[in-house]
């Protein structure tokens, strides 16, 4: 085999472990998992936000806000999922529920303490839960039942920006 040969094939084995690599890392985590916890990005309460300009998909909307906190990027949230009806949903016209007993994210297992014995949560970057809604009557009827507070996402994403 000449050297030129025994180039060219390195370079074509190289080059397939390379593409093999980017096909392995991009199946790794689906399109329908938070960018920020993991968790599922449920039909419900899917949010899409731009975090240093690039499109990603979290869980909801309370875990998009606390990346902002968490990591210090900035965080524009461009899309909200409708609670009620799982539409599409502008940030801008949107009204959420706050704190209510309803949460997508809440884990169905308690964290375990080093003595096997469930420990209390201290922190869940999901929580206080926010369900977006289309209009501030779905918000109300909703809070009505799942308690928490009716407020407009652009009250609550001012809060979180300071």
């Amino acid at each position: 085999m000449t050297l030129r040969n025994w180039v060219a094939a390195s370079m074509g084995l190289l080059l397939a472990l390379a593409l093999g690599y980017g096909a392995f890392t991009a199946l790794r985590r689906p399109a329908d998992q938070c960018y920020a916890c993991n968790r599922p990005a449920h039909a419900h309460s899917r949010t899409v936000a731009l975090v240093n300009g690039r499109p990603r998909v979290f869980c909801c909307p309370a875990c998009a806000l606390s990346q902002h906190e968490q990591s210090g990027q900035p965080v524009r949230i461009t899309q909200l999922t409708s609670f009620s009806t799982g539409e599409k949903l502008s940030p801008a016209g949107a009204f959420v529920v706050k704190g209510s007993d309803v949460n997508m994210c809440e884990h169905a297992q308690e964290p375990i303490d080093p003595d096997h014995r469930p420990a209390d949560l201290q922190y869940d970057r999901c929580s206080p839960s926010l369900i977006a809604f289309a209009q501030r009557d779905e918000a109300s009827a909703f809070a009505r039942l799942h308690g928490g507070q009716v407020e407009s996402f652009a009250d609550v994403m001012a809060a979180f920006a300071k």
